[in-house]
């Protein structure tokens, strides 16, 4: 039966079967037409400065057919030794025949040709025999069918605002009264319940509506990150570009963490106000501080148990919940100890110091922040680590540098203090680079990564105390827009704007000084969009964003639990495809995003 998307048009093509390809997938066929065997080696563009790897050998005057991964480039080397696993990209040249770089594509079949020339050279050609399926015509097919069902339903909601249907519906509510009315007089005979005069207005007299004080901008933002947070953590159609980047870089999955980081810390600085305002003494609000931050670290440890059974000589410790419960209590106590209750500036006469009156009142975490900022650099880039491994590396170690550095080195001191404090059993044991590079455990939310993570949240809490100080929308969106234009300068400086050539790198794993300021650039930004867009025109309500907004903390324990509980997740047949598992994915957010709204007319809401 044919596919809808990413249908090859048959089953077998020269005798290779293209049903058994899993997604990304593609044939690739060596022919050799050498006298002598050679050694296949191949080096994947996600693979920065890495050695090549053996991947097969090939006979001489044979045909080869392997199954290769076709996500990124690759680098196809042959060689006449196979002496070593692993061969480095320089300094190869003696046993080197050929090189050649290709891209393949899913479900295609290509050629590879091995030949002599007339001066006795090795030329190896690269062709392609059947041509690859159009991997991205499903992202636009979802994503006209979204588009399609947000125009219809703001056609309906237009056309219910007009009151075209209003006698329709009155109509029968009286008629539902009706049924409810005799049922009750049946039940309580002698009569209905007198009715409730409700005295008019006056006719020059206008009643105002009453407008809640609650920015929908901030939970819009926050349903954003949750939204894509759960598209993301189900499979995001197996897309590699909604994936994380392996090692150094900046992709969809990379922003989604550091937003809600940052987004929590904007709300602080308006939860202490509102508190201080209740007259509630600081002992009492770092009390409350204390036992969010136990209750979401105690969460993140259930949250990691999913799965069973419990180990707990092998439970890891560092997690999501975790990081958010330490950043949460360091950036709180701070905020409760340093900042004034009165917001006003020491010297309100004074142009400059009012125009920056949200940095002002801040001075004191700021210089907390950064002497943090400054401790992490210096232990970075001067903590002697574990012997063999250089001080300062920053890399994912195994393959990197021509396989220069054994695979416990990845992440140098951040993953050093981890081993060193939590062990190997209690951290993270599947890192994304241990099929590319080989590289060993490590754990993306480790120690050392939660003190730049402090400065992130602190950097909301910035934001947000500019929403405090000034009332004025112009006043906040300049400040915004001079943050997200700063921030972003500064990371683009410090890793030159490039992915491997900076000084400081990306870096999600590591949580580089960079990547918190690039990502921290890029909130900025959207908040602004988002506060224009809602709360100052009023174009956009923040729907379907909203909802989940509201229930941060329960959608992403919810989506945690129901990893693999249908109605969210399924399979069906071999979902070989990425529109297989996109429409799969799409679905379970979905049904996330329909429970959320539900919950938000019901007006339940968990809060912590």
């Amino acid at each position: 039966m044919p596919k809808l998307f990413e249908d090859p048009g048959v089953d077998e093509f020269r005798g290779l079967n293209l049903r058994t390809l899993k997604i990304d997938e593609a044939w690739m066929v060596v022919t050799s037409h050498l006298p002598r065997p050679t050694w296949l080696y191949v080096l994947s563009d996600d693979c920065t400065q890495c050695a090549f790897k053996l991947l097969s050998s090939v006979g001489a005057g044979s045909n080869n057919s392997l199954k290769m991964d076709a996500t990124h480039g690759l680098t196809l080397r042959f060689r006449d030794d196979n002496s070593s696993t692993y061969a480095p990209q320089l300094g190869d040249r003696n046993n080197t025949l050929c090189q050649v770089h290709v891209t393949m594509g899913e479900f295609g079949v290509y050629d590879v040709n091995l030949d002599s020339t007339d001066s006795g050279r090795i030329d190896c050609r690269f062709s392609t025999a059947k041509e690859p399926v159009d991997i991205y015509a499903p992202l636009l097919a979802c994503f006209l069918f979204y588009v399609v069902l947000a125009f219809l339903w703001i056609g309906v909601r237009a056309v219910l605002k007009r009151g075209y249907f209003d006698g329709c519906l009155c109509a029968l509510k009286f008629k539902k009264r009706q049924k409810k009315t005799s049922v009750e007089g049946n039940e309580n005979p002698g009569g209905l319940a007198a009715p409730t005069i409700v005295p008019a207005a006056p006719a020059d007299e206008i009643v105002p509506k009453k407008k809640s004080s609650r920015l929908k901008s901030l939970d819009t933002f926050r349903g954003i990150t949750i939204v894509l947070m759960i598209f993301v953590n189900d499979g995001a159609g197996q897309y590699f570009i909604f994936q994380h980047a392996t090692w150094n870089g900046l992709q969809l999955a990379d922003v989604i963490f550091p937003w809600f980081m940052w987004i929590m810390g904007v709300c602080m600085p308006i939860s202490l106000r509102s508190s201080l305002r209740r007259k509630e003494s600081r002992l009492t609000i770092f009390a409350g501080i204390l036992r969010r931050s136990c209750l979401l670290f105690f969460l993140g440890i259930m949250n990691n148990s999913l799965g069973g059974p419990v180990d707990l000589g092998r439970l890891r410790v560092p997690g999501v919940l975790q990081r958010f419960a330490i950043t949460y209590l360091v950036v709180g106590t701070a905020g409760l100890l340093l900042t004034p209750a009165d917001l006003s500036a020491p010297h309100p006469s004074s142009k400059v110091r009012k125009m920056f009156q949200d940095i002002v009142v801040l001075w004191p975490q700021w210089i907390l922040f950064l002497l943090l900022v400054a401790a992490h650099c210096f232990i970075t880039f001067f903590l002697p680590v574990e012997e063999g491994c250089p001080v300062g590396y920053l890399g994912p170690a195994g393959l990197h540098l021509d396989n220069a550095y054994p695979g416990h080195c990845i992440g140098g001191a951040a993953g050093y203090i981890d081993r060193l404090i939590l062990s190997v059993q209690h951290i993270f044991n599947k890192p994304t680079t241990i099929g590319v590079y080989g590289s060993g455990p490590y754990d993306p939310e480790g120690i050392l990564g939660s003190m730049l993570c402090t400065f992130q949240v602190f950097l909301g809490a910035q934001a947000g105390m500019t929403l405090l100080i000034f009332s004025g929308c112009k006043s906040r969106l300049i400040r915004w827009l001079a943050w997200s234009v700063l921030t972003g300068l500064i990371g683009a400086l410090l890793c030159l704007a490039s992915q491997n050539d900076g000084w400081i790198p990306v870096n999600k794993n590591l949580w580089s000084l960079s990547f918190v300021l690039v990502t921290t650039s890029l909130a900025f930004f959207l908040l602004g969009v988002c506060y224009w867009l809602i709360d100052v025109q009023e174009w956009w309500n923040g729907a379907p964003f909203l909802y989940p907004g509201m229930n941060g903390i329960l959608m992403y324990l919810g989506h945690q639990g129901a990893y693999s509980l249908f109605p969210w997740h399924w399979e069906y047949g071999p979902m070989n495809t990425h529109f297989e598992k996109l429409v799969e994915t799409l679905w379970g957010v979905s049904l996330w995003v329909l429970t959320a709204t539900w919950l938000y007319h019901k007006k339940i809401f968990l809060a912590l």
